[in-house]
């Protein structure tokens, strides 16, 4: 059996999002908030600009979608399950999305502040140009997966599973690792001032560094380098 790349496999949609049925506005927010309530999946949507600040939208399904410009902020998604599907300039600050799922999804220029997405499940995802600071992460598992040009300064992925991850000009600025192992993770092109992890720093042990991240590393040790 041949071996998979380690990068995240693309979301399956349409050329062009050619065939795509396509909504804008308030009736893009209509079509979400209907299907969430119904407990239906919805299938092969152009959602633009939909704003659904606020809303419950527990449980809510999208495979083979495309939303653009939307607003999720502060939105419940719990367990909301998502499938080759492409955000591109939308914000999910606040978003309750715990327990959910992302499958063969992109993110592209997404805002998403604060965002919960503890125990939710990763897998073939990628983000380019995302502002995920204080995005929340801890127990989820990410496998085949890149992020680049992202800030998840502030983060919470403790007890982060991962496998496959990729990292590229990210920032990691004062996230908390605590209980989610780095080892063989390369951390060469990200931002770690103020990385936080236990007592015994276990969760730095076997990572991928460059000698100044190294000596930055040292001094969560106590170690006086001159």
């Amino acid at each position: 059996m041949a071996r998979r790349s380690c990068l995240p496999a693309p979301p399956a949609l349409p050329s062009d999002h050619a065939g795509l049925d396509r909504l804008e506005g308030p009736e893009a927010a209509a079509r979400l908030y209907a299907l969430a309530g119904a407990g239906e999946e919805g299938a092969g949507l152009l959602l633009r600009r939909a704003d659904l600040t606020g809303e419950d939208l527990d449980g809510l399904t999208l495979a083979g979608c495309v939303l653009e410009g939307c607003r999720l902020t502060g939105a419940g998604l719990r367990r909301a399950s998502f499938t080759d599907c492409l955000f591109r300039q939308c914000d999910l600050s606040g978003a309750q999305w715990y327990d959910g799922s992302l499958l063969r999804c992109r993110w592209e220029g997404v805002k998403a502040l604060g965002c919960n997405l503890a125990g939710a499940r990763l897998r073939d995802f990628a983000c380019t140009d995302g502002r995920l600071d204080g995005l929340r992460l801890d127990g989820a598992g990410l496998e085949y997966a890149r992020l680049e040009a992202t800030s998840l300064a502030g983060a919470n992925l403790s007890g982060l599973r991962w496998n496959a991850l990729v990292l590229d000009d990210a920032d990691l600025s004062g996230a908390c690792v605590t209980g989610a192992s780095l080892r063989g993770l390369d951390l060469r092109r990200c931002r770690i001032s103020g990385l936080t992890a236990g007592d015994s720093l276990r969760e730095l042990r076997g990572a991928i560094v460059d000698p100044i991240q190294a000596a930055e590393l040292a001094r969560l040790l106590g170690l006086d380098i001159r």
